[in-house]
């Protein structure tokens, strides 16, 4: 890791809420100011292969990735195929947001075709904080039960608990 990753990267403690920006420069400048303001630590990456090994590492409350991360298209955007790709007792995890021109802020349809948390249209980008303290409470709300049966039986990173339907010989 050279000293331009460390200046690009906050060091995590338990407890703090982490996030990953997956963003060019000048939407990731933009989406700092709102995680700040949301309290939020976080990691930067401008490659899909630094993005990738961040996440198989770290778990990320809040994942924001932007459409053309890297100079991807939406159907070849390395990092949103490797999260389509987690088990979902790990996705369940990570609050993801997708931003880019293509999609209507907070189109569910949007979100549910693309195996993410919210979409949001960079026209938005001036209302972000509002947009994204609105899904991560609903993301709260609706995984809350989950986490907390997911974590008695030991799933939380895919740990040895065998899951609930795991059968016991």
């Amino acid at each position: 890791m050279n000293a331009t990753d460390i200046a690009k990267m906050d060091f995590f403690e338990l407890g703090d809420k982490t996030s990953l920006i997956c963003a060019d420069a000048t939407l990731a400048d933009s989406l700092r100011a709102n995680l700040n303001e949301l309290g939020f630590k976080f990691h930067e990456s401008d490659s899909a292969d630094g993005a990738i090994d961040r996440l198989r590492y770290t778990q990320y409350d809040c994942v924001l990735i932007q459409e053309s991360f890297a100079g991807s298209t939406l159907r070849t955007n390395a990092v949103l195929n490797y999260l389509a790709s987690l088990p979902m007792n790990l996705r369940r995890n990570s609050f993801v947001c997708l931003i880019g021109p293509s999609f209507k802020t907070l189109d569910a349809m949007q979100s549910f075709a693309r195996s993410v948390h919210m979409v949001v249209n960079p026209t938005d980008l001036p209302n972000l904080t509002a947009i994204l303290k609105k899904g991560l409470a609903e993301f709260d709300s609706t995984y809350r039960i989950y986490k907390i049966a997911a974590e008695a039986v030991g799933e939380r990173r895919g740990g040895g608990g065998g899951g609930v339907n795991a059968r016991r010989t």
